[in-house]
């Protein structure tokens, strides 16, 4: 048998740097381009890595495919 396609250890810590570097950097905006260059995964992928990621409130789309923090966790605004 091959492979399992869902390595669910892999995926984790690739949420997992996402939300590290968007909580180092709160001024980050990310594409799925940019996910797939920066992690080396998939473009489908990557695009479904920000879906979930905005449903959560952890990212938030700011203009079509362009995805930045979201508020969910995150003390009052300025």
């Amino acid at each position: 048998m091959g492979e399992e396609r869902r390595d669910l250890r892999r995926r984790a810590a690739i949420v997992q740097r996402i939300i590290d570097g968007v909580v180092q950097n709160p001024s980050v905006t990310l594409t799925a381009t940019t996910l797939e260059q920066w992690l080396g995964v998939p473009g489908e992928a990557a695009q479904r890595i920000l879906g979930r990621l905005g449903s959560s409130g952890l990212m938030r789309e700011i203009q079509k495919g362009v995805w930045t923090r979201g508020t969910l966790g995150v003390g009052s605004s300025y």
